[in-house]
């Protein structure tokens, strides 16, 4: 029997490629697969803490900014599970993780007929016609691609060598199996996963530590800057022209936009400074801890009492050193393709930062022929800092689609004006 060649293939089944299977599965006449290694929808099942919230609008999920008549809206997910007036009466704009979580869930059974999960892509490549797409005991044959698998942990060098059950990951399997009883902890980040990761270890989520510490080579424990202001570099129309800046104007940008993407929820903040306080001067449980911005990682070494850290202090130049029975790096993610795509990587284009490149449609550039491979979340240095964010996969699947279909399936030849001229030379002249 004669292999079907899918029209597209997607690799990951995140929210991202989940939005750009919503969005194409009303599509009749085009045939589509969707792969996962995971036996179900999950979304970081690491770091699904009981109060961890979204930073988007719930209205910002897989489908309404473009199709706000798709049938897999969170408005719809919420009419279908007998919950919409119940969470109007919530008066949130932002959905916590858990919830985000059960409606991505919903929506891929929903799509179970063109979601294949359990099956772990080992190997990509090219040929004439189709891309080979193996996997353990099978493969799959399609014309285009659509790699959202993740991006990959960023790790700290002098903590590769000593990564296992005691120094990981904050996204890592070891979070799940966590015990922190009578431990002193070192949490390096002070991100939204380490303050989030450093809030638990307090509240004894993995049992009672003996103290609990975060440095950060940030200034202080800063918030989100989510200002309406800011918030216009989250819109189609800022995106769309600030690709086709020069790569060393687009690199600073997105360098000084650091909170706008990756500060701390303010209202997560005040509720942490808020329980600190009423600790300190009343409750009195927690473990010992401490909290140290201008801090920087600079080494680690296995000792009898268990991983010293060597920190250097930024303000004064000076070295701390202190053990800690566990280390747990909330240092983020890097740019970097997956393994199973090294069977085409010579055939991508990269810049001089060895990042791949991706036209302004979200696709790989390099040589394939008419053949397409799209990218989700490997392209923060060309499109900015949303991408990475849900704030835009809505948008950003909708233009895979229509470069995808060779058509506008969804408008976005009238984008709205932003009150920020960015761009618009003439009218922004004093």
């Amino acid at each position: 029997m004669e292999k079907k060649v899918y029209d597209i293939l997607g690799i990951g089944v995140g929210p991202f490629n989940l939005s750009l299977a919503a969005l194409l599965k009303p599509l009749k006449d085009l045939s589509i697969k969707f792969v996962d290694n995971k036996k179900n929808f999950m979304w970081h099942p690491e770091l699904m803490f009981d109060d961890a919230t979204m930073q988007t609008s719930f209205l910002k999920d897989l489908v309404t900014p473009v199709d706000p008549t798709n049938p897999y809206s969170f408005l719809n997910y919420l009419v279908k599970n007998g919950q919409f007036y119940q969470f109007l009466n919530t008066a949130r704009k932002a959905l916590s993780r858990l919830e985000f979580e059960a409606y991505c869930r919903w929506v891929s059974v929903e799509l179970k007929d063109i979601i294949d999960f359990d099956s772990n892509i080992t190997n990509v490549s090219f040929h004439q016609d189709y891309f080979r797409v193996e996997k353990e005991d099978d493969y799959y044959l399609a014309k285009n691609l659509c790699v959202a698998a993740g991006p990959k942990q960023n790790i700290p060098d002098c903590a590769i060598k000593h990564l296992g059950t005691s120094v990981f990951h904050a996204k890592s399997k070891f979070m799940q199996n966590l015990r922190l009883d009578k431990k002193k902890v070192l949490i390096v980040g002070g991100g939204q996963t380490g303050v989030e990761t450093f809030r638990n270890a307090l509240k004894g989520k993995w049992g009672s530590a003996e103290s609990v510490s975060l440095i950060t080579g940030r200034q202080n424990l800063q918030p989100l800057d989510e200002g309406p202001f800011t918030n216009e570099v989250f819109t189609p129309n800022f995106v769309s022209r600030f690709h086709s800046l020069p790569q060393t104007n687009k690199d600073s940008f997105t360098k000084s936009l650091l909170l706008a993407s990756d500060g701390n929820t303010p209202e997560y903040l005040q509720e942490l400074y808020n329980e600190l306080y009423l600790d300190k001067f009343y409750h009195k449980k927690f473990p010992h801890y401490a909290i140290s911005p201008m801090r920087w990682l600079k080494g680690i070494n296995k000792n009898n009492l268990g991983y010293q850290a060597i920190v250097e202090n930024m303000l004064d130049g000076e070295l701390e050193q202190k053990n800690f029975d566990v280390i747990i790096l909330a240092t983020g993610f890097k740019t970097e393709l997956p393994k199973f795509m090294d069977g085409v990587k010579d055939r991508i284009e990269f810049d001089q930062s060895k990042r791949p490149i991706l036209s302004k449609d979200y696709k790989l550039s390099g040589d394939f022929g008419d053949l397409k491979i799209f990218a989700m979340n490997y392209s923060r240095h060309g499109h900015g800092v949303a991408d990475p964010q849900t704030s835009l996969m809505s948008w950003r699947s909708g233009i895979i689609a229509n470069s995808l279909l060779n058509r506008d399936l969804y408008k976005f030849s009238n984008p709205q004006k932003s009150f920020l001229n960015f761009f618009d030379h003439e009218e922004s002249k004093i």
